[in-house]
């Protein structure tokens, strides 16, 4: 049962997969309205200014077209978007790069 279970986990990449939701809920999500979704420690304790707050609005407003306003919610939005693209790109390719390397392995 436990191997069965390991194999299940090493079949997929969860970090690229967690990026890849996360991207795609910040796509899908309406940036403009005054309350969502907050992971922030720091905001869920009352404290206003956080670095990262902001970010990932500024990255939902950067696909839906509005890069000014992207900009002034966080200036870092789109090195972050090219930040977490290249990261899925890097977990997908050393994945496929692994599975190949374990397939000749097996024969």
């Amino acid at each position: 049962m436990l191997e069965k279970s390991l194999k299940y986990f090493k079949k997929y990449d969860w970090e690229a997969l967690f990026w890849l939701i996360a991207m795609l809920y910040l796509t899908f999500i309406n940036p403009y309205t005054p309350k969502h979704l907050d992971f922030c420690l720091f905001s869920l304790v009352g404290i206003e200014n956080c670095p990262g707050c902001g970010l990932g609005k500024s990255i939902s407003m950067i696909f839906h077209g509005d890069l000014s306003a992207s900009f002034d919610a966080h200036p870092l939005g789109i090195p972050a978007i090219i930040l977490i693209v290249k990261r899925i790109y890097k977990l997908v390719r050393n994945k496929i790069n692994y599975t190949r390397q374990m397939e000749v392995q097996n024969g």
